[in-house]
């Protein structure tokens, strides 16, 4: 056996190899001591993993979707920029701006390079191939930080903030390029006179600036507040949106209910409140005009001014009584309500899961809500009220209602008519008749007002971690392209199909892995 020397170290074989292992073991002790102080450090960070299922067809080819670089905690804008590629009204509104005849095509670059960045990174994004690429988003990046400075592209973000500002930085571009084609007041209005006849050929301005300004993701909200007693709307205010705060309905732990939806959201953002105490003006001037009008000399000039007076809470009528005599009605019973009075083109919908627990300390509220891949948006429309005693929202779930549901989902992807919209349970609801499951079973057409606000699911993002830390990673649904070999034909075998996005990974999923997502930020496309 050999023995170690000063000058000449000489080790056996079996202490060689004991060393080796030990060192070995240190190693792998101290990296799993550092991944358990991570774990503890970022609050049970855990980003599952998907099954790398290629998406092998029969036709015996592997497709992928391109995959983004994080060039330093930018997974929140990766994640945007791949569910932006996944809504393909948005695709088409940045080339209708990028044809719009305002700008000569040499300025283009440079007075609109973020416009520029984004279509050309969205239009390879939109491409599957049949290898594995990873696409570099720094000439978005370079574009977006001209117009938001203070929002750190290089720092953990929100992605909700991050599409905010992108929607927002895209109008200001487009808006300082903008160049109307006349300047006539009643080109603009779109004013019918006697002098005036829009020019033929020429698409009216106010109709183009809708086009070209009022983007697929606007809609806008509604809030209506009323007077029970006096049957009044005291007020009716609108604001635009271009995505959807929506909260998770809670228990008494301030915990996400167990079971909760999408549509449970939806309920409780349209749910009427009730103000009790409220100081109607105008049942105030309907008894005014009842006191006047019982007097032994009544006025009837002060009562024709009460009754006709629109002017509620900045009139004068209270001025026609001494301090003494003015007249008090009692309080009045109010509600208040939101709803969606403009539906977009994609919903964009953000389930709002930071909050603060009872120390003051921010949180993020765990737990899974569950969301359809087709909405109907209609019951949430309008007139809300049908959101308390008419029927529920349709929201077809695959892992609820079935193969029939899935078949119909599939048919409706593939741009088929909408013949049969299933609305829960294990039945099909076609024209307020319950038909079972079954292939064939007859179907009444749906009426266009609910078409028009029925949407498929596109894109889901997903963080994990805690609040102001983490990762995000996105689920979003792909269609075929045009087949290099003959692009008169799509990729052969391939439909819509879902895959799992984290940066540079992408992986093939399967409908239940999207619905089995805890989602931050749903993207829906009007079908």
């Amino acid at each position: 056996m050999g023995k170690f020397m000063h000058d000449n170290p000489l080790v056996s074989h079996s202490e060689v190899n004991r060393r080796h292992y030990s060192l070995t073991a240190v190693a792998v002790g101290l990296g799993l001591g550092v991944a358990g102080l991570c774990k503890v450090l970022y609050g049970g960070l855990s980003i599952p993993w998907v099954s790398p299922r290629n998406l092998l067809l029969g036709s015996g080819r592997v497709y992928y979707v391109g995959g983004l670089r994080n060039l330093g905690n930018n997974c929140f804008l990766n994640v945007i920029l791949q569910a932006l590629a996944s809504c393909d009204s948005f695709v088409s509104f940045l080339d209708n701006l990028l044809a719009t005849d305002g700008l000569p095509p040499e300025e283009k670059a440079e007075k609109m390079p973020l416009l520029l960045a984004l279509s050309s990174l969205l239009e390879d994004l939109s491409i599957v191939r049949d290898e594995r690429i990873v696409l570099n988003p720094h000439g978005v990046m370079q574009a977006l930080s001209f117009y938001v400075s203070h929002f750190n592209l290089t720092r953990q973000q929100d992605a909700s903030e991050a599409f905010l500002h992108l929607l927002i930085s895209l109008r200001d571009e487009f808006s300082h390029c903008y160049v109307p084609h006349r300047s006539s007041l009643a080109d603009i209005t779109l004013s019918h006179s006697k002098v005036y006849k829009q020019r033929e050929g020429n698409q009216p301005e106010c109709k183009r600036w809708k086009q070209n300004l009022f983007g697929p993701f606007d809609g806008t909200i509604g809030s209506i507040l009323s007077c029970r007693n006096c049957s009044s709307v005291l007020s009716l205010d609108f604001q635009n949106f271009q995505c959807l705060p929506l909260s998770p309905v809670l228990n008494t732990n301030r915990d996400i209910t167990s079971g909760c939806s999408l549509v449970d959201c939806l309920k409780y953002f349209t749910v009427v409140e009730h103000l009790d105490n409220y100081r109607c003006d105008r049942c105030w001037h309907i008894t005014a005009a009842k006191y006047l009008s019982l007097k032994s000399e009544a006025d009837e000039a002060k009562v024709t001014k009460l009754n006709t007076c629109v002017d509620y809470g900045t009139c004068s009528c209270r001025g026609m009584f001494p301090q003494e005599e003015i007249p008090c009605s009692s309080s009045s019973r109010a509600t208040k309500q939101l709803i969606v009075s403009q539906c977009p083109k994609i919903l964009c919908i953000h389930l709002l899961r930071a909050s603060v627990n009872l120390d003051g300390e921010p949180i993020k509220l765990q737990g899974h809500i569950s969301f359809p891949l087709l909405l109907n948006l209609s019951p949430f429309v309008g007139d809300a009220s049908s959101t308390e005693q008419g029927p529920g929202p349709l929201a077809m779930n695959v892992q609820r209602d079935g193969q029939q549901a899935l078949h119909l989902y599939r048919q409706l992807n593939i741009q088929m008519s909408l013949n049969a919209i299933p609305t829960g349970g294990n039945s099909v609801h076609m024209a307020n008749a319950d038909v079972a499951s079954s292939s064939s079973s007859s179907s009444q057409p749906l009426p266009s007002s609910s078409r028009s606000k029925l949407y498929g699911l596109s894109a889901v993002v997903e963080h994990y971690g805690k609040c102001g830390g983490g990762h995000y990673a996105v689920y979003r649904r792909v269609a075929s392209n045009p087949d290099p070999d003959d692009p008169g034909q799509p990729l052969a075998g391939l439909g819509k199909r879902w895959f799992y996005i984290s940066d540079g990974h992408v992986s093939e999923v399967s409908e239940d892995d999207v619905l089995g997502a805890e989602a931050t930020l749903l993207f829906y496309e009007r079908l």
